[in-house]
Formats: C-alpha cells, sequence, structure tokens
C-alpha cells in the first residue's frame, strides 16, 4: 500500500461506522469505570460507616458493664453491712457506732454511712475524711423519701442525685431486714459523684483526648461528666446531644443496655443504658474527628474517579462535537428557519444515508408547517373579527393563559388586546382567594361536563373590582387542558339590585332591622334546635308610645323607633338577633342563653329603652316597655308557640302595671280530674318589677 492510499484510508476513516462505534466503545467504559468508581466508594463509605458506629457501640456496652459491675460491688457491700446489723445493734447506739466503723469496706466506698432506726433517728454515723475535712453529706431530715421507700421494699434505694455544700452526690438506703415491715431500721450511705471510683474511668481526661463521656439519669441530669463543672447539668444542654437527647426523652426516657450510635450536630453520639440502673452512659465524638478515616478515603477516590472522569468527560465531548456536527448545523438550519431568521434559500445540510434522509424530512415538515401556519392565521382572523363584533366579553384560554380575547373583552377590563395575549387568568381576578374559589368551582365542572356557568368578582386593569357572569365551555369536552372558552358579562350593576331586594325582602325599612319574615326564619331555626340547644326569646310591646305619635306627630314616632332600634343593638351581643314585628313591637332571641341570664338581658333592655330620650322640637319624648320572656326547650315543637307565649307573657306584664318583665313559665296542674301524669301543661307567667330586678 502506497503512503498515498495509507493517507486516503485514514481520511475516510473517520466517517465510517466502524470508528464511530470503537469511539463510541471506548467512551462507554471510561464512562463505566468512572461509574463503577463511584458505586465502589458509596459502598465503602457505608461499610466504614456501619464499622464506625458498630465499634462505638461495642465500646459503649463494655464500659456500661463495667460501670454496672461497680454499682453493684458498692450496692453490695451496702446490702451486706444492712443485713448483719443483727436487731441488737439496733437499741445500743455506741455498739452500732463500733459496727459501722469496722465495716472497712464502707469507709472506702461512701463519704457517710449512717444508721437510722425506724423513727427516723440517727443511731450512729460514720464519716469518710478527704483532705482533713468530712464529706458534705445531706441531714436525715432531708432524706425523708428515700428513708420511706427503704421502709418499703427490700430492695437498695437509690436516691436522685442533688447538690451539696462541697460537692454534689447520691443516697443509697437498705432496711437492715428482708422484711422491710420488721426491719429496726435503714442504713443510709453517701456517695459523692466527683470523688467516687464509679466513674474514675470517665472523670480522667487524657492530654489530646477529643471524646466527652458522660451519665445521665432518666431525667437527663449528669451523674458524671469529662468536665467535673457540668455534674448535676442539664443533658439536653450538652453541645452535640440536644437532638438526641430530646428524641429520647419524647420516647419515654427508655433504659437499653443494647448500645446505639448515631451522627448529629457534628458528633458521633454512642449511648447506652448502664444495667441494673435508670442510667445512661453517652460518649460524644466530634465527627470530624470519629470520620476522618473515611473523609481521607473519600478524598482519595475522588481524586481517582474526578481524573477518570475527567478523561472520559473531554474524550465523550469530542467525539460527541465530531459526531454531531452535521445534525447540529441541520438543527440550527432548521430553527432559524423557522423562526424566520433567514429565507428559505435551500441552503439545507447535504449528506448521504440518514444525515441526507433527515435534511429532506426537515424540509418536508417545516413546508408542511408554514401551510397550516397560513390556514390557522386565517382562521384565527376570521374568529377575531367574529369576536370583535360580540356583545360580550369572549376568550380563549389554555394552561392559565389567555389565547385569544375580543374586543369587548378588553373594553370591559380596560386593556389593549396586547396586554391580554399570553397573560395568567388570574391576573384578572380580584384576590389569588377568589381565583382559587373559582377554580375549584369550575374545574371539577369543566372536566365532568364540559361546561361551567357562575358568576365571579373580577378586577379591570386599572384596580377597580366588579361582578361577572362567567359561562365556560371545554374545547374538547372533559379534558380542560385542550383549551377553554369563556363568555363574561359585567353583571354589577344586577347583583347590587338583586342584593338590594333581598335585604329589603328581610329588613324594616324604617329602622333597618330584620322584619318579621326574617325574625320567624330564625326562630323557627332555633326552636328546630332547642331541644339540643335552649335559648330565650323576647317579646317587647312599648308603653305610651301613642302618646309620642299624638303630640310629636308620626315623624316623631318613626324618628324614636329608630333610636329604640339602636339601644336594643347596642345593648345586645353580637350572636343575638333583634327584630321589628310592625308598629312598636319589637322581638329578640338570646341564643344559647339560660333563664336566669335571659331575665338579666330582659331587664337590660327595659333599662335602655326607659334611657333613651327623644328631643323632638324642643320636646323630650321617653317611652317605657314590657317585655315578655320565654325559655324555649324541646317542650316547644314550633315557632308559633313560643310567640304565643312570648306575646302572653307580654300581655300579663302590661296588666300587671307596664314597664316590666313577665316570664312564661310551664307548670303542670295539681289537684282535681286533670291532676296525674297525663295531666296537661298549665301556663304560667311570672311578673318582675323594677324593684325587684
Amino acid at each position: 500500500m502506497s503512503l498515498q492510499s495509507l493517507v486516503l484510508a485514514l481520511r475516510r476513516w473517520p466517517s465510517t461506522l466502524k470508528f464511530k462505534i470503537v469511539a463510541m466503545a471506548v467512551a462507554c467504559g471510561l464512562l463505566a469505570a468512572a461509574a463503577t468508581t463511584h458505586l465502589v466508594l458509596l459502598r465503602t463509605q457505608s461499610a466504614i460507616e456501619h464499622l464506625l458506629l458498630t465499634g462505638a457501640s461495642a465500646d459503649r456496652e463494655q464500659t456500661a458493664q463495667l460501670l454496672s459491675s461497680k454499682i453493684e460491688l458498692v450496692q453490695g457491700a451496702l446490702l451486706a453491712a444492712a443485713r448483719n446489723a443483727n436487731p441488737a445493734l439496733w437499741a445500743d447506739p455506741a455498739a452500732m457506732q463500733r459496727f459501722l466503723a469496722e465495716q472497712a469496706a464502707l469507709g472506702t466506698m461512701f463519704d457517710s454511712v449512717q444508721a437510722v432506726d425506724r423513727h427516723g433517728r440517727v443511731m450512729a454515723r460514720v464519716d469518710r475524711v478527704s483532705g482533713g475535712a468530712a464529706a458534705d453529706v445531706d441531714s436525715v431530715e432531708g432524706s425523708g423519701s428515700i428513708l420511706d421507700l427503704a421502709r418499703s421494699t427490700d430492695q437498695l434505694v437509690v436516691s436522685k442525685p442533688r447538690p451539696g455544700r462541697h460537692a454534689p452526690h447520691i443516697h443509697l438506703a437498705i432496711a437492715a431486714a428482708a422484711d422491710p415491715g420488721t426491719a429496726p431500721g435503714v442504713i443510709l450511705a453517701s456517695l459523692p459523684l466527683h470523688s467516687t471510683g464509679l466513674f474514675s474511668s470517665l472523670a480522667v481526661r487524657h492530654h489530646g483526648d477529643i471524646h466527652r463521656d458522660l451519665v445521665m439519669d432518666r431525667d437527663g441530669i449528669l451523674l458524671a461528666h469529662t468536665d467535673a463543672a457540668r455534674i448535676l447539668g442539664r443533658a439536653g444542654d450538652e453541645p452535640g446531644l440536644a437532638d438526641v437527647f430530646a428524641r429520647w426523652r419524647d420516647s419515654g426516657s427508655p433504659i437499653d443496655t443494647a448500645a446505639t450510635s448515631q451522627v448529629a450536630e457534628g458528633h458521633l453520639v454512642s449511648v447506652a443504658g448502664i444495667p441494673g440502673q435508670d442510667w445512661v452512659l453517652v460518649r460524644l465524638t466530634p465527627q470530624s474527628v470519629a470520620m476522618a478515616p473515611l473523609a481521607s478515603a473519600r478524598r482519595a477516590a475522588v481524586q481517582a474517579a474526578a481524573g477518570v472522569g475527567l478523561a472520559a468527560a473531554v474524550l465523550s465531548g469530542l467525539l460527541a462535537w465530531f459526531l454531531t456536527r452535521p445534525i447540529s448545523a441541520l438543527r440550527s438550519r432548521a430553527e432559524a428557519l423557522l423562526e424566520g431568521a433567514t429565507p428559505d434559500d435551500g441552503s439545507w445540510p447535504q449528506g448521504q444515508g440518514e444525515i441526507g434522509d433527515l435534511s429532506r424530512a426537515f424540509q418536508h415538515v417545516v413546508e408542511q408547517a408554514r401551510r397550516r401556519e397560513a390556514r390557522i392565521e386565517g382562521l384565527v382572523q376570521e374568529l377575531e373579527a367574529v369576536l370583535d363584533h360580540a356583545g360580550v366579553g369572549i376568550a380563549v384560554s389554555r394552561n392559565s393563559r389567555y389565547e385569544l380575547v375580543s374586543r369587548h373583552f378588553c373594553d370591559m377590563f380596560r386593556c389593549r388586546r396586547e396586554e391580554a395575549l399570553g397573560q395568567l387568568t388570574r391576573g384578572f381576578y380580584a384576590s389569588d382567594a377568589v381565583y382559587e374559589e373559582m377554580a375549584d368551582r369550575a374545574r371539577p365542572a369543566l372536566t365532568l361536563h364540559g361546561a361551567f356557568d357562575g358568576e365571579a368578582e373580577l378586577a379591570r386593569r386599572d384596580g377597580q373590582h366588579f361582578w361577572a357572569h362567567l359561562r365556560a365551555c371545554a374545547v374538547v369536552p372533559g379534558d380542560p387542558s385542550k383549551g377553554t372558552i369563556w363568555i363574561i358579562e359585567d353583571v354589577t350593576e344586577a347583583r347590587a339590585q338583586r342584593e338590594r331586594l333581598a335585604h329589603s325582602a328581610h329588613h324594616d325599612a324604617l329602622t333597618g332591622l330584620p322584619n318579621r319574615a326574617a325574625f320567624e326564619q330564625t326562630l323557627g331555626r332555633a326552636t328546630a334546635q332547642a331541644a339540643q340547644a335552649p335559648f330565650c326569646a323576647l317579646f317587647i310591646d312599648l308603653d305610651r308610645f301613642k302618646q309620642v305619635n299624638d303630640t310629636g306627630g308620626h315623624a316623631a314616632g318613626d324618628a324614636l323607633l329608630r333610636g329604640i332600634a339602636q339601644a336594643l343593638k347596642g345593648a345586645l351581643r353580637r350572636s343575638d338577633a333583634v327584630a321589628r314585628l310592625g308598629g312598636d313591637e319589637f322581638a329578640v332571641v338570646l341564643e344559647g342563653c339560660p333563664l336566669d341570664r335571659g331575665k338579666a338581658i330582659a331587664e337590660k333592655l327595659r333599662t335602655a329603652i326607659g334611657d333613651y330620650r327623644l328631643d323632638w322640637n324642643g320636646t323630650v319624648h321617653t317611652v317605657g316597655s314590657s317585655l315578655g320572656l320565654v325559655h324555649v326547650d324541646g317542650r316547644y315543637t314550633s315557632m308559633s308557640e313560643v310567640l304565643q307565649d312570648a306575646d302572653a307573657a307580654c300581655y300579663a306584664a302590661k296588666r300587671a302595671g307596664r314597664d316590666q318583665v313577665a316570664v312564661f313559665e310551664r307548670a303542670v296542674a295539681t289537684g282535681g280530674a286533670d291532676s296525674g301524669p297525663d295531666a296537661p301543661l298549665a301556663p304560667q307567667v311570672a311578673v318582675s318589677t323594677p324593684a325587684e330586678a
């Protein structure tokens, strides 16, 4: 093969499919190597973390077992002394003092050992002297609770940690007999937390030691700590332990002898319960120190993977650039043509095989798209002409944006067409809450039925709100995502007229209070629920009102009625309902009101009416009122019964001299042929005079 043929073959080789397959295989091999390195690193990290956590847990369990053994030794020595103290010693304080002094083991373990008889008196006491001063021990009186516990059980009782004058400590107590009921006394020992050998392995901190060891009880009080100043502190305040302690406390503060380790707040936290005690052993190690081997391995693996990944990325990029040059050129040409940036001059990329076929397919697609665009543009122009001549606002939305709007729509919202097209439909509603409420109503209707009809509060572009009647129809029934046609009409004035009519139909034109029809609806609903929610009803009839009309005229009477209405509203709760029934008659429903409270409110209303003064053309007009009160419960079956009894009570108040409150009460008649369990209810009226109130 000549040199010229070799050069020609080398030039043709990159364009062959074989070269492309080899190149892609090399790239895939490099990527696979990088991915494998990453997966191995993940598994290695997981294994190392597991080993670290497992090792930390095992170490805590061993230490907890060691502490448990020390505690058992201390408790065993105290138990042996208590059981060896025969009953005769409890009758001789001097003998008991000698007995305690002979217990050498107790003297080395405890700062103080006391013998307390069953009456709480200290018979003997032996104190260990450290540094020339007796260890600080609480008085027996201060240990009353632990003594009581010791007298009630045959087990050793351990007190909560408590501070002392010199050092914090705990008390241990045991009854002097296996049967606490017959025990002549209790042996009480004081164990200082700072100097005892129990936690000696925790109290000593060697140079360079990065661990913090501590022991806490079920309440989170620190019994031992690497820093002696932290003893009796709160475990929840320990840096790095707050989250773990909070979860342990929320789970019921379990004492689990099986150790657990976890990473929290930048620390490796190992926890193990001390067997036989309500104590927990904890070790805190900074995460950066505990995970140092893992971090080193991760850095080395990441550096190696980064090198391999970088090489693979460079190679893949070069290959992708080379292989996709024709396709990239074809894509750029097609995008420019579709965007109208360049004319269709036929300068499409040419090539054999797949590239040529793809180029010709693009040209065909572009030509078809142009034809469709021309047809769609014509249809849109025709549709816009139809919409602009409609007398209502019409819009087409898709994906919560307006794609087509009519001229009347723009006039209604006071915006230009270009300001509405492409805008979110949310921007045309009065608020987010209105939009969400409208969507919750319209979306199911459009999905199920393809149509919606309702009203909503919209907003013009200048911020003015108005009410609109909206009718919607899905372009594809059952699929609102294909688009929705909206027909919008401004119904602000019509809605206001409806509201005015509805208000006038249920309110008194003179006073503005609910009228008789509205009051009867309220009273009827309350009566139907009176068995579960009793209430009081009031019937009010003004006294001497005719005199106001006769002397001041009907205009004065109307003014007085308006003033009385406001006085009644001002004297009632927001939950109460007051209405004008007609003429000079008013009625009130006191929801959830017992009879005694109803009487007080009735007197308050009577006083408010009596105190009202109307100055009319130089003359002051006043009126009184007669009030009938009914307590309504499940015995009433209809609103008419309540009104009848309230009216009867009001009539009784007028007969009794007016300006009074009369209470209608139902009672069973006694005597005569009608007495018995089936006797009818006989009405009775009790009248409350102003003096009685």
